[in-house]
């Protein structure tokens, strides 16, 4: 029996390295070469946003008019993407949900088509975000398969074989054509030259098993043959008669007996109904493409600027929620928040943003100073001087902070859960095992230098002040540290703690900036964990085994993931006795992560913030914006 082979090629005109005047040359060199395949019989997949459909229209209005010829007899076929390529997992469902239904309506009015399948942008994917594609009424996604199918052990490689059905996190099933991620990087190689025919032909036999129904043979970008977009200095020369040898290939596939080709939405006809898989794990809440070093923290915490861009699109989303907005404000939205803002993004396109600074009022400490008139039988506050320890008591909390280290939190506890602490530091010595023997600070700022090749701590000894806002109580310090001046906060209102970071000098160093760290106290379990991830609803999770999403993936890539947390809400506990953490994204959109790691017969777990993160994308110059958070008692069983 033949496989069936099928491609989708990614056109994608917004790409971060080229430049609005190259538009001409990406159109000639690669996408009329695709159409022309679609011409000789072979009925390729193309996705594309809107963005890009624009922009094709705008300076070439014969590929579009050939296009959408092609389209009607069915030569080829249009995959969905969106009004823009953004990152779902880090984007609020309303955004989400948008910026497809603005897509659906562009390819309608310049193409009279509508498609039932989405190539899910830069195969970023969460359960949570499958009920946005569902909800706007796709029939099926196309997902790369290898990643997930890494970390689901209870997935077989038959599942590769034919379209399948994923779970989104309502419950409910989409169909999934597959993308794979070795099969896409050989494809390049064939057409860069750097495999003959022969020896691309026999991997393809070897992976196209007897059983094999359907296979993608490409699953990403056109730009790449015939040109270069100039990302890396790895990339191999510009050479001519890339899409010929592409040509050659697939007519050659086309003669075989082993293989048929088919258009992406033929490919389904082969589902069959069959237990549905489960995409993304505790260990794994995001799905991505490739290698770990194109994991979240890419589009979120480097680039020229990720951070500031980030916040910026928050506080328009949440101008736009406040009014009744048409479909050119959400459209300029949706491209603000486009991918190829945050990566190899040039400098003149990024000098076009003209991005406003974000407003951030000093804050109004010096006002707080000497207001301390707090009732004492509510408040009661006792310094421990020999151990520098301040220790606050109150009706509804009882926090200690440990002076000696920046005011890091020695002990938090809340009177809804009896006062037994439920987040802490764990001391030197605490874990009986040498490469754990040190402290484990909460509510700390590190800074992993790359430049200076050193790590920058708040963790020294301070004086403390006292203050109040608003019958509150306010406990601040100040430190100069060699990234500039640091000032930290607590404000304690009832059952809710406020801390925050305020940064005197707001440009970002070139460095891995994690701050916030929270060390549970209960070491007896691994933790649990919910935020959203891009959709309408929690995403659950209960760890099983160790992670570290911030460690480092190379010595060039400094963390492997992160939590989305796209409502600005993350809820992390032990057993059924956890914490809310809130913050606003619109104010900074740090992300966080989370860390679990067994230790004999104890589970050392932590979450904590990070406000930028090294990659090949970090560039100097960023904005280091304030952050403050804010961390209430919470319990599982509320949530499950």
């Amino acid at each position: 029996m033949a496989v069936n082979l099928y491609t989708v090629f990614h056109l994608n005109l917004a790409f971060s390295s080229i430049e609005q005047e190259q538009h001409l040359d990406v159109i000639k060199h690669c996408y009329w070469p695709l159409l022309k395949l679609a011409q000789q019989g072979i009925p390729v997949g193309i996705e594309m946003t809107a963005y890009t459909l624009e922009c094709i229209a705008k300076v070439d209005s014969k590929w579009i008019a050939l296009f959408r010829s092609l389209l009607q007899q069915q030569k080829c076929e249009l995959i969905a993407s969106g009004d823009s390529q953004i990152i779902g997992p880090l984007i609020p469902a309303e955004v989400n949900r948008a910026n497809l239904v603005l897509g659906q309506k562009s390819y309608q009015q310049q193409l009279q088509v509508t498609p039932k399948i989405a190539y899910i942008n830069e195969q970023a994917t969460s359960a949570g975000l499958l009920d946005v594609y569902i909800d706007v009424g796709f029939e099926a996604v196309v997902v790369e398969w290898d990643n997930p199918y890494s970390h689901n052990p209870n997935w077989t490689a038959k599942a590769l074989e034919r379209p399948q059905s994923l779970t989104a996190a309502s419950g409910r099933e989409i169909k999934v054509i597959w993308n794979n991620a070795i099969a896409f990087q050989k494809f390049q190689r064939y057409a860069h030259g750097e495999l003959p025919l022969a020896d691309y032909t026999d991997y393809l036999s070897t992976v196209c098993q007897q059983n094999m129904s359907a296979f993608p043979i490409y699953g990403s970008d056109a730009e790449v043959f015939d040109f270069r977009p100039g990302r890396y200095q790895t990339e191999t020369k510009s050479t001519q008669g890339e899409w010929q040898r592409i040509a050659a290939l697939f007519n050659f596939l086309a003669t075989s007996k082993q293989f048929n080709w088919q258009c992406p939405s033929e490919i389904l006809n082969l589902w069959q109904k069959q237990q549905p898989l489960a995409l993304t794990n505790a260990e794994h809440p995001v799905s991505v493409k490739k290698q770990a070093k194109y994991n979240i923290t890419r589009w979120a915490l480097s680039g020229r600027n990720d951070l500031l861009l980030n916040t910026l699109c928050y506080q328009q989303w949440q101008q736009l929620k406040q009014t009744a907005a048409d479909d050119s404000l959400w459209r300029s939205l949706c491209r603000m928040w486009s991918s190829d803002l945050r990566t190899h993004l040039t400098q003149s396109r990024y000098d076009r943003l003209n991005l406003a600074a974000v407003n951030q009022p000093a804050p109004v400490f010096e006002s707080w100073q000497n207001q301390y008139q707090l009732d004492t039988e509510q408040f009661k506050i006792d310094y421990d001087a020999e151990r520098h320890r301040l220790h606050v008591r109150t009706p509804h909390l009882a926090l200690s902070l440990n002076a000696n280290r920046g005011l890091a939190i020695e002990q938090l506890s809340f009177s809804s859960q009896q006062f037994k602490p439920t987040l802490a530091t764990l001391s030197h010595g605490y874990f009986d095992h040498i490469s754990y023997g040190a402290d484990f600070y909460s509510n700390h700022i590190l800074f992993e230098r790359f430049r200076d090749r050193d790590r920058v701590t708040d963790l020294n000894k301070v004086d403390y002040h006292l203050g109040q806002k608003d019958g509150n109580l306010v406990i601040y310090c100040h430190q100069k540290l060699k990234t500039g001046g640091l000032l930290k906060w607590y404000m304690l209102e009832q059952e809710s703690v406020h801390c925050g970071f305020h940064f005197e000098d707001s440009l970002r160093p070139e460095a891995a900036i994690r701050l916030g760290f929270i060390t549970m106290q209960d070491c007896s379990q691994r933790p649990w964990y919910a935020c959203h991830l891009g959709g309408y609803q929690k995403e659950h999770f209960q760890l099983s085994s160790d992670i570290d999403q911030g460690a480092p993936v190379s010595s060039l890539v400094s963390a492997n993931s992160a939590i989305g947390a796209t409502n600005g809400e993350l809820l992390f506990g032990v057993n059924n006795t956890g914490i809310q953490i809130t913050w606003d994204p619109a104010k900074c959109a740090a992300l966080p992560m989370i860390s679990s790691k067994k230790i004999n017969h104890q589970y050392l777990n932590r979450v904590w913030f990070s406000l930028a993160e090294a990659d090949e994308t970090l560039k100097q110059n960023g904005t280091l914006l304030d952050f403050e958070y804010c961390i209430k008692p919470t319990c599982r069983r509320l949530h499950d």
